[in-house]
């Protein structure tokens, strides 16, 4: 059935320890631990004209181990949400690259069944720290690894950094801006498969990290990555750069989902 007006769900959540995803979200038929949220369970308000249901994925803990990737987390679960924006680039097949999802996660930033968490989980205490640090210092620009490695730990970099912004949520601070994540010496230009929207955060009280990553698009870029060969890259980067500058320059309304629509899920997320 088709939504003409929007509806906004509001809920509460006694306190789930949740969080990230380093990968695309999965079905319930492909992994058990994915269900659909029940409206009580999820600790934000959202629109449901622009997403669909909301699916929980419970992620087990992972202790760092030498020699492995970063990917350390206590146990915790993610909000999945399922948007309805089509990408054309899996049209072709399998193959690599970052198509932005919409996630919301929520890390505990302790853990009883571990003496020392900063030893158990070093990307995540570190995560905390660095974004502690920008909370205080607000800088406008950061550099992605050397100053903050956002979470979920997702094994790239940002390729850009546009319209960071400090912003305030239910239960505590932090910061939003618009990447998209690459490991290539020369990343593909910036386009609506891969544009993200990142909000990283912590809770007054020191207990969570807020990690939300949306799926956003904009007119003004190729709509997805199948649609860049006309765009020039350069060793110099120049190319994204100017795509920095583009997004910088037009408005919230002119996204989609808005910016003033994300801003609002992202002020109602609660972890109490």
């Amino acid at each position: 059935m088709k939504l003409r007006i929007p509806i906004i769900i509001v809920l509460v959540i006694a306190c789930l320890a949740c969080v990230a995803q380093t990968a695309p979200p999965v079905s319930q038929e492909q992994n058990p631990a994915v269900r659909e949220a029940r409206p009580e369970e999820i600790p934000f308000t959202y629109d449901a004209q622009i997403f669909d249901k909301v699916e929980i994925e419970q992620v087990s803990k992972t202790v760092v181990e030498k020699n492995n990737v970063p990917a350390d987390t206590p146990a915790h679960s993610c909000f999945n949400l399922q948007d309805k924006r089509p990408l054309p680039a899996f049209d072709r097949g399998p193959r690599y690259f970052y198509p932005a999802y919409s996630s919301i996660c929520i890390i505990p930033l302790s853990d009883a069944s571990e003496t020392d968490f900063a030893k158990s989980y070093p990307t995540i205490n570190e995560s905390a720290s660095q974004l502690s640090r920008l909370l205080t210092n607000r800088p406008r620009k950061f550099r992605f690894y050397k100053d903050f490695t956002d979470l979920p730990y997702n094994n790239s970099s940002g390729a850009i950094l546009s319209r960071v912004e400090y912003l305030p949520f239910k239960s505590g601070q932090g910061i939003l801006y618009l990447t998209q994540y690459s490991q290539d010496i020369l990343p593909s230009p910036v386009n609506n498969e891969e544009l993200t929207c990142v909000f990283q955060g912590l809770s007054s009280d020191g207990k969570y990290f807020v990690a939300a990553r949306f799926a956003i698009t904009h007119p003004s870029l190729p709509k997805g990555i199948d649609f860049t060969d006309h765009i020039k890259t350069d060793k110099q980067r120049n190319y994204l750069r100017k795509a920095e500058q583009r997004l910088n320059s037009v408005s919230e309304e002119s996204f989609s989902p808005s910016l003033k629509t994300l801003k609002s899920l992202i002020a109602s997320i609660s972890t109490n």
